[in-house]
């Protein structure tokens, strides 16, 4: 009877909260939550497959392709692909989707809620994309928060899937027996190098890795003189290159996706691996990743007439660079209008703006640069210290300083952080479909 309550509350609240005109992803699962206290437990129980994708950067993307996947071939899923990975979203996506027939979960998971998650819910199955530094004042140095994830994941029989490139990532082998590695073969793509430089320490005996070859940051072909070294990938991108979006090579598999940036090769592997652990082959996996497009402000591209624009989500220094990498790449005038805020779901600390690049905008042909959100001055500030000479334009309204990029001719390139994107997209929205 708890049960049947917390579910046709939250159902209701649903309802309510999309008739005020608000989203309402997490508004269920709190309620629902507030009254049965056990309620994702015993939905979670229905399902035989449940799939956390999570990670520092990515793991939307990587969601995304593996939901929208397994709906191309007619599989129904579990899914909270409008972002909320918290515990009260994941609840929200079971409560709303849960049916009869539904015998899939994928979910994307915020790495600070795993360890609360897992108490409640131990999926079968779980990816990891990346580590790298965001969001400090929550989760500590990457060393801290892998350890933590590690504790969490132990000895629950999950099956771990797990970037091989990625020395933070594979060090989370410690906790299963069951491990299959993804990665990318050197000199499958030449990717752009920041300054950006996380820990390459060996997390068996403290000494400095040996790279053999590295795709960007610490994310590449790793050993170790104890052992401790990158390992044989059982699916991994052989070759690929972004005319503008993404040809792909995997195991001698050929995909033309819809989606543009180099990094979004790593989610596709990564989402390759969970649906062919799923058991789709490539023919399946191909009528969805051919299909794909982005509309969460995840490399989503906009027209009009002979106005363009591009968002991309950066909450951290390696989704700035790649947001910058993506502005590079670009032919001819840019407008950029970059956000920062500082809200709780942000972090309040926004230090990690000053190890990125920002530097590289000096050798783009840039009309000017919009910056807003409510640290606006520091962004402002931290161009003036990269020597950055362009028009810098202060308006801390996010919708106004979206809006005004349609006032330049140039390519407009939306870079908002966290809580940001919300009103960016929607601007954008509006400027390129609604007219306004």
């Amino acid at each position: 009877m708890r049960q049947w309550t917390a579910t046709h509350l939250a159902k209701l609240a649903r309802r309510a909260s999309i008739a005020a005109g608000k989203k309402g992803t997490d508004l269920p699962g709190q309620i629902a939550r507030r009254v049965d206290q056990n309620i994702l437990r015993k939905l979670a129980s229905q399902v035989d497959d449940i799939v956390f994708v999570s990670g520092t950067n990515g793991k939307t993307t990587t969601s995304n392709l593996i939901g929208h996947t397994l709906k191309a071939n007619n599989i129904d899923i579990i899914h909270n692909n409008e972002g909320a990975n918290m515990a009260a979203g994941i609840t929200s996506a079971f409560i709303m989707q849960s049916t009869k027939n539904t015998k899939v979960a994928v979910i994307e998971i915020d790495e600070g809620s795993i360890p609360r998650v897992l108490k409640e819910v131990t999926p079968t199955m779980m990816i990891f994309t990346n580590f790298f530094r965001d969001q400090m004042d929550r989760f500590g140095e990457i060393d801290i928060m892998v350890n933590n994830i590690a504790k969490s994941i132990s000895n629950k029989g999950i099956k771990l899937l797990l970037n091989a490139d990625d020395p933070f990532v594979s060090r989370l082998k410690i906790a299963s027996d069951m491990i299959v590695y993804y990665g990318m073969k050197a000199h499958a793509h030449e990717f752009e190098q920041s300054t950006m430089n996380e820990s390459k320490y060996c997390p068996n005996c403290g000494r400095l890795l040996e790279y053999d070859y590295i795709h960007y940051n610490q994310i590449g072909h790793y050993h170790c003189t104890c052992g401790f070294k990158r390992e044989t990938p059982k699916y991994e991108v052989n070759t690929f290159n972004v005319s503008p979006f993404l040809k792909l090579n995997i195991n001698d598999a050929q995909f033309d996706m819809k989606i543009a940036g180099d990094f979004n090769a790593f989610n596709a592997i990564a989402a390759y691996s969970v649906l062919r652990e799923l058991g789709l082959n490539d023919e399946s996996i191909r009528k969805g990743f051919e299909t794909y497009t982005s509309d969460n402000g995840r490399m989503q591209y906009f027209k009009l007439n002979e106005k363009e624009a591009m968002i991309n989500l950066a909450k951290n220094p390696a989704g700035m660079n790649a947001s910058l990498s993506v502005g590079e790449q670009l032919e001819g005038k840019k407008v950029y209008v970059i956000s920062l805020n500082d809200n709780a779901a942000d972090g309040r600390d926004t230090s990690w703006i000053y190890d990125a690049d920002f530097e590289k905008l000096s050798e783009q042909d840039i009309e000017a640069i919009i910056v807003t959100g409510t640290r606006a001055e520091e962004l402002q500030l931290r161009l003036k210290l990269a020597e950055v000479t362009v028009p810098i334009v202060l308006e801390k309204d996010i919708y106004k300083a979206t809006a005004l990029t349609m006032n330049y001719s140039g390519f407009t390139v939306a870079i908002p952080n966290y809580t940001s994107l919300s009103p960016m997209l929607e601007q954008l929205n509006r400027s390129f479909v609604g007219g306004q």
